[in-house]
């Protein structure tokens, strides 16, 4: 069946944001990749306005194009400030009276006339120049960051390279302050990153080439980070400074449930513990004056909703300071002044509050400043009380295409898949018999973490959708059961940081089938055709190595099948049709990717196909087992396009059957006839924005 090895070279490359359609290639569509680039990646908003109008003027029987480019009219105007927010207005009212058979669209369009209303709203409140701006957006927004002291650059962590990075806010320029090298040469990369008070250093977690979290410091002027804690059982995230610049407050995870709160000392690398805590709070900030910390956390174990606590140092005591049944959390501590800012849904919309502290108790009842103002992730304050933030943008959603395999031609082009929720759903399957889809939606994503997540089955022939409501605090990778009467599922629960659970499709009941230990993690899995095994990717970081297991579900007995050193891991699992064989994506140092193969009954693995660079993103076998279709990612001009390809496993050369102008294809599972793809397709996006001068004078006062 495989006796052949393929070697197919691509390029990668990330350089868009939103995809509204999926047509084949034309004049209109190269310029509005054009447009979207030039206001995008260039920054040149006016030069984008220009184009986009020439869209509207020189194809107007092209409606869906016409109204995206209104859209982005609007939302180049609303970039450029509050000085052009009429004209944005303008082009968003357009939209929706131009082009109302354009649901999505129009939808946005709408959204964005909320926002507006709202911004001019508060600028006519009389608060004094207070202004609200976007700073920055694009693919390489990274938000595990913070805003120096001094309002000018902001800290990142640049995804091309792994590296800690700064960007000027003005400029747009960035500049790397650690130098690793290329990921061909280190898999090591940043997570989170705080400023020193003096704005001359950051401390930063630093995955290591041991794969674990350490504590670093580095200064802005290039000088050899410094490691400051480095425990290997032990995860080290920076939290905030000390205002004297003397220590750092760090969450210190050691195992599921088994974490703390501590201060290290930035002269000697010295840890004092101040807290157990069995949740990982959301945020941890100094006062002022250094005495206590606030931080929101859980109010009962596991729970989704938070209270906020200050904590005395001196006298390690925690004590309230907002107690209430909604979910509320900290977003900052209002520089010189005794006011905690935090935001809260408690009226049914994500608002601003402020409280009052004194001696460590709060002075009154919070008090509403500001309505509205979204789920967003505080970045911190400028000395000057200016709030930087982000905004998840992002949206992920499930579609279907229509294929002929035979032909090798697409029938009908990929379209989403009809729900009442959009922009959270994903890792689509189709049921064994082909007459439900399963997917998950996750409703009400919480700050920094994991929202509700649903199980839906879809009929296929109605296209009703029913929900499940596992006992599950997340749960992510999905898939059928041979027999259809389970689903399994990757997830976790109140007892286990992460496993593999059955989920009764009739129930909604779970059983757990395999748990994973903290430092590791359970990447994948499928199914033996018999059903009565399941196989899953396990990958341990400290012991740098990705194994698969054979779990037998009767027994419970395992085998290891396959074993390799990582990172990288392994990816995606996927038995052939007719049972022999087990694929699984993986990749080699300096990153050429492969799918393999290994015989089920035992034997040497095969590379079905080599790819020189980033690429696969997912695979599928096809009903008779004698092909393959796998994703890629390709640069277009100056856009991006996922395409689908479709590989002969018996020679023969491989057949492109989609070009898309979309974000990557994820989890493609073939319909049981053949005749059907589904696949989720999305990106991970947010917004820098600030807000300037919105609390009111009398409140930010010194003590």
């Amino acid at each position: 069946m495989i006796n052949k090895k393929i070697f197919i070279g691509i390029v990668f490359t990330i350089a868009i944001t939103m995809a509204f359609g999926f047509q084949n290639s034309s004049e209109h569509k190269v310029l509005f990749e054009k447009a979207k680039f030039t206001m995008e990646t260039k920054g040149d908003l006016k030069g984008a306005i220009k184009l986009f109008e020439e869209i509207i003027k020189k194809y107007p029987k092209q409606r869906d194009y016409a109204a995206k480019s209104q859209l982005y009219i609007g939302l180049c105007y609303e970039k450029l400030g509050l000085k052009e927010a009429k004209q944005a207005q303008k082009a968003f009212q357009k939209v929706v009276a131009n082009y109302p058979e354009q649901i999505e669209t129009v939808n946005v369009a709408r959204e964005k006339l909320i926002t507006l209303t709202k911004v001019q709203t508060f600028v006519k409140e009389g608060v004094k120049e207070f202004r609200i701006r976007q700073v920055w957006v694009g693919p390489d927004v990274d938000t595990n960051g913070e805003i120096s002291p001094d309002g000018k650059y902001l800290s990142f962590a640049d995804m091309n390279s792994g590296d800690l990075a700064i960007r000027e806010l003005v400029s747009g320029k960035k500049h790397h302050i650690t130098k690793k090298g290329s990921w061909d040469k280190s898999y090591e990369f940043v997570q989170d990153s705080r400023w020193s008070p003096d704005g001359k250093r950051l401390a930063y977690a630093w995955f290591n080439k041991d794969n674990f979290l350490e504590l670093r410091i580095i200064g802005l002027d290039g000088s050899k980070p410094r490691i400051l804690y480095r425990e290997k059982d032990e995860w080290v995230f920076p939290a905030d400074w000390s205002p004297d610049g003397k220590n750092i407050l760090v969450y210190l995870i050691r195992g599921y449930k088994n974490s703390q709160a501590g201060l290290i000392s930035v002269k000697d690398g010295s840890l004092q513990i101040l807290k157990e805590i069995k949740s990982y709070p959301r945020n941890g900030i100094f006062s002022p004056d250094g005495s206590y910390i606030v931080y929101d956390y859980p109010q009962e174990e596991d729970s989704q909703e938070h209270d906020i606590f200050l904590f005395s140092i001196a006298g390690k005591r925690e004590i309230p300071v907002v107690n209430h049944p909604a979910d509320d959390w900290v977003l900052g501590w209002v520089p010189d002044s005794n006011i905690i800012l935090f935001s809260s849904d408690r009226t049914g919309t994500y608002d601003a509050w402020m409280v009052e502290v004194a001696e460590g108790k709060p002075l009154g009842n919070p008090k509403l400043i500001r309505k509205e103002i979204g789920q967003i992730s505080p970045l911190g304050f400028t000395n000057k009380g200016s709030f930087y933030y982000s905004l998840q943008t992002g949206m992920v959603d499930v579609y279907i295409a229509s294929l002929d395999l035979k032909k090798g031609t697409v029938l009908a082009q990929p379209e989403k898949v009809k729900q009442r929720f959009v922009g959270s759903n994903y890792s689509p399957d189709w049921s064994p018999d082909g007459k439900y889809l399963a997917y998950i939606s996750e409703r009400k994503p919480g700050l920094g973490g994991p929202g509700s997540h649903i199980l839906c089955i879809r009929s296929d022939e109605t296209g009703e959708v029913r929900e499940l409501f596992p006992k599950l605090k997340s749960f992510g990778r999905l898939r059928w059961a041979p027999d259809g009467r389970s689903i399994f599922v990757t997830g976790s629960d109140e007892e286990v940081f992460l496993g593999l659970y059955k989920i009764d499709v009739k129930t909604g009941d779970k059983t757990l089938v395999a748990e994973s230990e903290p430092d590791a993690n359970i990447k994948d899995f499928t199914f033996s055709l018999d059903g009565k095994s399941v196989f899953y990717a396990y990958f341990e970081w400290p012991k740098k190595r990705a194994r698969i297991i054979r779990h037998d579900l009767e027994t419970g007995q395992v085998k290891e099948v396959y074993r390799k050193t990582a990172p990288p891991d392994i990816g995606q699992l996927s038995v052939s049709p007719d049972g022999k064989y087990l694929a699984f994506i993986t990749a080699e140092p300096g990153w050429p990717w492969f799918i393999k193969a290994i015989p089920i009954a035992g034997g040497e693995s095969q590379d079905l196909i080599k790819i020189k660079s980033n690429g696969i993103n997912t695979y599928a076998w096809t009903p008779d087992g004698k092909e393959i279709l796998f994703a890629k990612d390709m640069s277009k001009g100056e856009g991006q396009a996922c395409e689908l390809w479709q590989m002969p496993l018996e020679g023969g050369e491989p057949q492109k059957l989609l070009d898309l102008a979309m974000e990557r294809m994820r989890r493609l599972s073939i319909h049981p006839d053949g005749k059907r793809i589904t696949f989720y397709s999305g990106k991970s996006s947010a917004e820098i924005w600030v807000m300037e001068n919105f609390l009111p004078e009398a409140k930010t006062q010194k003590k």
